[in-house]
C-alpha cells in the first residue's frame, strides 16, 4: 500500500513539473478544478479547464497537486465532493426525545423517525442525525455540528420547535430516543453549526 501511495505521489509531481515547463500562455490542462458550487440537492461543481493563471497566480505547488488528487479520486470512485460551508452560526443546541408530550414518532416533515432509529440516510451525506431547526432552513437542510459536547457530526433539519431558531433560545434541537436521554444530554453551548446544504 505504501509503495502504491509513493508511486502515485511521484506520478503527480512529474505531471506538475511537466506543466511548469510549458509556456504559461499555452497551458490548457484538461483536469478538473473542484470548486464551491451549489446545485439542487448536490453541492458541488466541476470545471473542466484550468488555465495558466491557476499555476501562475502564486498558489503553491501542493495546492495544484491537491486539485489533481481530488480529480483522480472523483474519476476513480465517482464520489461527489461536498461544497464549502454556506453559512455558519454559533449558539446552543438543546435536545428532545421521541416520547415527548405530543410526539408520535413522526417528525414535522412527515419522516417516521421512530421506524428509522432516529437516523436519516442521504445519498450525498450518508447517515444523519435529526434536528429541529429554524423555518428559514427548509426540510432537508444539512448542517455540520462542530465540536459539540458529543463531537462533530452531520445532522438534517426534519422538524421544528417552539423555542428553536435564530434569535431564539436554542439554534437547533437534537432528537433522542427518549426524554430521559435528551435530559442526560442537556445543552451543548457555544457550538458551531455549518450549513452544508439548503433543503433536499
Amino acid at each position: 500500500m505504501k509503495k502504491i501511495s509513493a508511486l502515485f505521489n511521484i506520478f503527480l509531481v512529474l505531471i506538475i513539473m511537466c506543466f511548469l515547463f510549458v509556456k504559461p500562455n499555452k497551458v490548457n490542462i484538461s483536469s478538473v478544478a473542484i470548486t464551491r458550487g451549489i446545485t439542487t440537492g448536490v453541492a458541488y461543481r466541476r470545471s473542466t479547464i484550468v488555465d495558466s493563471t491557476f499555476l501562475n497566480s502564486g498558489r503553491r505547488l501542493d495546492e495544484a497537486v491537491g486539485c489533481l488528487k481530488k480529480d483522480m479520486f472523483y474519476q476513480a470512485t465517482g464520489a461527489r465532493v461536498v461544497s464549502d460551508v454556506l453559512e455558519t452560526q454559533v449558539g446552543t443546541m438543546s435536545a428532545y426525545g421521541l416520547d415527548c408530550a405530543g410526539c408520535s414518532g413522526v417528525v414535522g416533515s412527515g419522516y417516521p423517525a421512530l421506524e428509522n432509529n432516529l437516523m436519516y440516510y442521504d445519498q450525498t451525506y450518508g447517515s444523519l442525525r435529526i434536528v429541529a431547526g429554524d423555518k428559514r432552513y427548509p426540510y432537508g437542510t444539512v448542517v455540520r455540528v462542530v465540536d459539540s459536547k458529543i463531537g462533530t457530526f452531520n445532522v438534517i433539519v426534519l422538524d421544528r420547535g417552539g423555542d428553536i431558531g435564530i434569535g431564539r433560545r436554542y439554534l437547533f434541537d437534537l432528537l433522542f430516543s427518549t426524554e430521559a436521554e435528551a435530559s442526560q444530554f442537556g445543552l451543548a453551548r457555544n457550538t458551531t453549526f455549518e450549513v452544508l446544504r439548503y433543503g433536499y
